[in-house]
C-alpha cells in the first residue's frame, strides 16, 4: 500500500518538473500566438468594417490571406496547448515549428508572432530531449 503511494508522489514530482521544462517553450510559443491572433483579428475586423470583406459576392485575394491568418494563428495556439502535454511534446513542438515557418512565409502576425514561434519549437524540441533522459533516469 505505501509502494503505491510513493510511486503516486514520484509521479506528481514528475509531472511537476516536466511542467517547468516546457514552460519556456510554452510562454514563447503563447506569445507568438497571440500576437499573431490579435493582428489576424484586428485586421479582419478593419476590413470587416470598411466593408472591404465581400464585394459583390466574392472574396479578394487579400480577405482569404487574413483567414489564412487566421487559421494559422489558432494552429500555433493549438500546439502550444498540445506541447504542454507530457506525451505529446514533440508533436507540439513540430506542430508550432511547421505553422511558424508558414505563418513566417506569409508575414502573419507582424513576422514577431511567427519568429516567437519558431523560438518556442526550436525550444519545445530540445527540452523534449530533457524529458527523455528525465525518463530514462
Amino acid at each position: 500500500m505505501q509502494d503505491r503511494r510513493i510511486l503516486k508522489k514520484d509521479v506528481l514530482v514528475s509531472h511537476e518538473k516536466i511542467i517547468d521544462i516546457t514552460r519556456p517553450a510554452y510562454l514563447f510559443g503563447l506569445w507568438g500566438a497571440i500576437i499573431t491572433l490579435m493582428v489576424s483579428t484586428f485586421i479582419l475586423m478593419n476590413s470587416f468594417r470598411a466593408g472591404n470583406l465581400f464585394r459583390q459576392g466574392t472574396v479578394s485575394f487579400f480577405e482569404f490571406g487574413v483567414f489564412i491568418y487566421l487559421i494559422i494563428s489558432l494552429l500555433m495556439l493549438v500546439s502550444v496547448f498540445i506541447l504542454r502535454k507530457e506525451h505529446h511534446s514533440f508533436g507540439g513542438s513540430v506542430m508550432l515549428l511547421c505553422s511558424s515557418i508558414i505563418g513566417l512565409t506569409i508575414a502573419s502576425g507582424l513576422l514577431v508572432g511567427p519568429i516567437l514561434g519558431i523560438i518556442g519549437g526550436i525550444l519545445g524540441m530540445s527540452e523534449h530531449e530533457k524529458l527523455i533522459k528525465h525518463h530514462l533516469e
